[in-house]
């Protein structure tokens, strides 16, 4: 059964591919993979697919490159033929006659027959430019499952097959790091002495069919852009499934969330591509000593509440809101929830409201004297509501919908919604300075 996706979903697919193309990957949804190796941002996705085809070519690469004398080894041979040679320089190469000494044999070099030495060198080149471009992608993804694994752990079994994932993630560059090593070895052995990496190709150039293929490879090999333009062509060019729509939409929306509280004059700081991608956490500062943190799609459970200062209220729970919006000191933090949705029902709407009741914090709450449960203040749903203001679901306003449409683009309502943030994280600094300057002044 085909379905048809929605008319906004290329302004979406414009505004991730704005920031970075990997937000077009699937990265952890369960969804089947928009294109072939599916996890990986499309640029590191197009080296692992070209350290692949490399390391297939290089058999075929070797066997057509045709030999070449080598002036510089061989063995001298004893010849009877003077042709290209030289006389000998032993005694009984030689015959006496009528007092003249003939010679009867002479020596003539046989170069050694080896592979072009210039078109190893080059293949040398490019395996080891797919090696430091594996290695410098494979520190940046480390860096970014390094993240994801904190924000995402727990003991269910999702976690565990979120942890399983990142770690195949990470073993994917791995082996790709391997097979160029034992690429080289088998080059540098063709070679058959020392040879360095050249960035000349060979002329002439080869005209088997292994050498095209590998000068088209080469090509986008050593221009990351045009590898990237081709992989994006082949993206889009395939239809995404109504799966991964939901996915899309929820990363546009975290970075429009991010852009809000950027726009009030929070500043970012860390990777934002990372964490929409994967999972992570975007720390903002604003004006004066406001801090706040944005955790994107965070795993709330017992394993990550030391990390995030939240927990579920039922042992053993866990519950993975989109966005887990945090500030405030320890020991006074509060926290907002803002999570995605296509549907634009009540019922779905109002569902959100759960992770209000659900998620309890590390820090509690004096009412009257008594401690009590710190909860989010806000738990929302932000979804394409066809509308300009913001839907209350309770005359308190702590659940709610942000609308948050593609095909209007109108962002009045989101920046209303994060205002209040804003505000609510300001005034926790200002409380948290002047609370500190009061208890300097009674110690003093």
């Amino acid at each position: 059964m085909s379905y048809a996706p929605p008319r906004w979903l290329p302004t979406v697919v414009a505004d991730l591919r704005a920031v970075s193309a990997d937000l077009l990957e699937p990265g952890l949804a369960p969804a089947a993979p928009i294109g072939a190796m599916g996890g990986h941002g499309p640029l590191l996705r197009g080296l692992l697919m070209a350290a692949d085809a490399f390391a297939a070519l290089t058999p075929r690469l070797l066997s057509e490159l045709d030999l070449t004398a080598d002036g510089t080894s061989g063995e001298w041979r004893s010849t009877m033929v003077p042709r290209g040679a030289r006389p000998s320089t032993a005694p009984h190469d030689f015959v006496v006659s009528l007092g003249v000494a003939l010679p009867l044999r002479w020596l003539r070099f046989d170069a050694e027959q080896r592979p072009d030495a210039g078109a190893l060198r080059w293949m040398l080149h490019l395996c080891d430019q797919l090696r430091q471009q594996l290695h410098t992608h494979g520190l940046r993804l480390g860096r970014q499952l390094e993240e994801a694994l904190l924000v995402r752990s727990g003991e269910s079994t999702w976690a565990v097959q979120d942890s399983q994932t990142l770690r195949g993630l990470a073993q994917d560059v791995q082996q790709r790091l391997v097979s160029m090593r034992q690429t080289e070895v088998g080059i540098r052995a063709a070679a058959g002495r020392q040879i360095f990496g050249s960035d000349r190709a060979p002329v002439p150039y080869p005209q088997q069919p292994a050498w095209s293929r590998l000068k088209r490879l080469a090509r986008e090999l050593l221009n990351p852009q045009a590898m990237l333009g081709t992989m994006l062509n082949d993206l889009l060019a395939e239809p995404i499934a109504l799966a991964d729509v939901p996915f899309l939409y929820q990363r546009w929306c975290g970075l429009h969330l991010v852009q809000a509280f950027e726009r009030l004059g929070w500043k970012r700081r860390g990777d934002l591509t990372g964490a929409l991608f994967l999972g992570g956490r975007v720390e903002l500062s604003g004006v004066g000593a406001g801090q706040l943190t944005i955790w994107i799609e965070p795993r709330v459970s017992r394993a990550t509440m030391p990390l995030t200062g939240w927990g579920c209220a039922s042992i053993g729970d866990e519950l993975t809101p989109d966005f887990l919006i945090t500030c405030g000191e320890a020991g006074m933090r509060d926290a907002f929830v803002l999570d995605a949705t296509l549907a634009t029902s009540d019922e779905v709407l109002n569902s959100k409201s759960k992770y209000r009741l659900g998620i309890v914090g590390i820090d509690t709450l004096l009412v009257a004297g008594v401690p009590v449960a710190r909860r989010p203040l806000r738990s929302w749903a932000i979804a394409p509501l066809d509308s300009t203001l913001c839907r209350l679901n309770d005359p308190e306003g702590r659940t709610g919908g942000v609308p948050l449409h593609p095909g209007r683009r109108d962002l009045r309502a989101l920046d209303s919604w994060v205002a209040d943030v804003s505000l609510h994280a300001q005034r926790q600094a200002v409380r948290a300075v002047t609370s500190s300057m009061e208890l300097e002044g009674a110690v003093q």
